[in-house]
């Protein structure tokens, strides 16, 4: 994963034909739809680099 649209692993579900409901919420705070560590911290690691503002994500 590279890019905030990219699935974060092989149980991410969200694509064209089956998009996230969730999907923007789950870039930013999740993963949401399953328990792992590492797609959280590699979530982060992107949302971290294009954060440009201190207000991007609100408390």
């Amino acid at each position: 994963m590279e890019k905030f649209l990219d699935a974060c692993c092989k149980e991410c579900f969200n694509s064209k034909d089956n998009p996230c409901s969730q999907f923007v919420e789950c870039c930013l705070s999740g993963p949401l739809c399953h328990e792992s560590e590492a797609c959280g911290a590699k979530r982060k690691a992107i949302v971290e680099r294009v954060a440009h503002s201190p207000g991007y994500l609100k408390d």
